[in-house]
């Protein structure tokens, strides 16, 4: 029937299937679980949030969250997959940048450009990780030039959190300990409000990005030219409610009107008609990356999720507050500069309802 999601039964990873090492450091995946039985997974791998379990309008649990069901196929799948990103998100081109009047040469790993902090960024690493308690990960990092090529020793503290009013609370705490250097986090958690599995697409998907009046223009590679467009008239325009069947696909950054805030503030709404579920994005981050994952799944290789699940293009949408891509090479965009004695801090919420 149309508008209807068959109801599937639940399939919860197994934390034995995510033990082992990765460069010298234990791995292991962590559970949350809310008073409303909503359910997360995480494994300390970059961070990665692997499995959301929410209910429908009828109250059925399903899997919104793509993601991998053992630590080998986190290793062997895209690296970006429900990751937190930096310790800068999203692209620098050329790999290089200046600051201070000192050039600064990162490692390539998009070509001839550095994206998500490069191959040493946080996506590939392994944090320190406890869970203080049923709704509560601590998880640390420690970025370090030798690794990264960015400039300046950063410690970086995260804290996954889940409510009771089903939402996913991030929080992230970056310290400058020597030098000043640029960092913009994100979360890369790929959504599917009807659930994951094979040929599901988010085209039925409805977003808005209510008050955003422009993007950042692109050039060759998608690099951030620095510049904007309006987006009165534009495909991309997402101020009204939009079926995502509806428009190309989107790898956009679209700025948010009151810049970066100290209180969370709504960045975007997103529902689907078909399960009724509806996702509210909250963030203190200037700025909102869509993703709706053109090019996930194009490889030679397939790209095989949790259940045998191939991972297709536009089977998720990914939102993602975040600074600006390219900034450090962009003097006209705002930059974000951590330096000791002016930490970042930032709050992202994932907040799951129904209609």
């Amino acid at each position: 029937m149309v508008g209807m999601v068959p109801n599937r039964p639940t399939h919860r990873l197994d934390p034995a299937r995510f033990q082992g090492e990765v460069d010298g450091r234990p791995t292991a995946l962590f559970l949350l679980r809310n008073a409303r039985g909503m359910e997360v997974a995480i494994t300390n791998l970059g961070a990665k949030v692997l499995q959301i379990m929410v209910p429908d309008r009828h109250g059925a649990m399903d899997d919104v969250a793509l993601g991998y069901d053992s630590l080998d196929a986190v290793l062997g799948g895209s690296p970006s997959m429900g990751a937190f990103v930096g310790r800068y998100a999203g692209r620098i081109g050329g790999a290089r940048f200046t600051l201070d009047g000192r050039e600064h040469r990162l490692t390539p790993n998009s070509g001839s450009h550095c994206i998500h902090g490069g191959p040493r960024g946080a996506r590939h690493r392994a944090f320190d990780a406890v869970q203080t308690d049923a709704q509560t990960l601590q998880l640390h990092h420690r970025f370090l030039t030798a690794e990264d090529s960015f400039p300046g020793t950063l410690d970086l503290q995260l804290t996954y959190r889940l409510n009771d009013d089903n939402a996913l609370v991030i929080e992230h705490l970056a310290t400058a300990l020597d030098e000043p250097g640029p960092a913009s986090f994100t979360s890369h958690i790929y959504f599917n409000l009807d659930g994951v599995t094979e040929g599901q697409s988010i085209n039925g998907h409805v977003l808005q990005v209510p008050h955003a009046t422009d993007v950042l223009a692109t050039g060759a590679d998608g690099i951030a030219t620095g510049e904007r467009v309006l987006l009165n008239g534009h495909v991309h325009d997402l101020k009204s409610a939009t079926a995502l069947g509806a428009v190309p696909d989107i790898d956009l950054s679209y700025p948010l009107p009151d810049g970066a805030t100290t209180e969370a503030r709504l960045c975007a709404q997103l529902r689907s008609e078909a399960s009724g579920r509806t996702l509210d994005v909250w963030t203190t981050e200037p700025l909102l990356q869509v993703y709706t994952a053109g090019q996930l799944g194009v490889g030679e290789r397939p790209d095989v999720g949790k259940q045998g699940v191939r991972h297709r293009p536009r089977c998720a949408v990914c939102l993602e507050p975040q600074w600006f891509p390219n900034a450090p090479n962009c003097p006209t965009l705002p930059q974000n500069l951590v330096a000791p004695g002016r930490p970042y801090r930032g709050t992202t919420v994932y907040r799951f309802g129904v209609i």
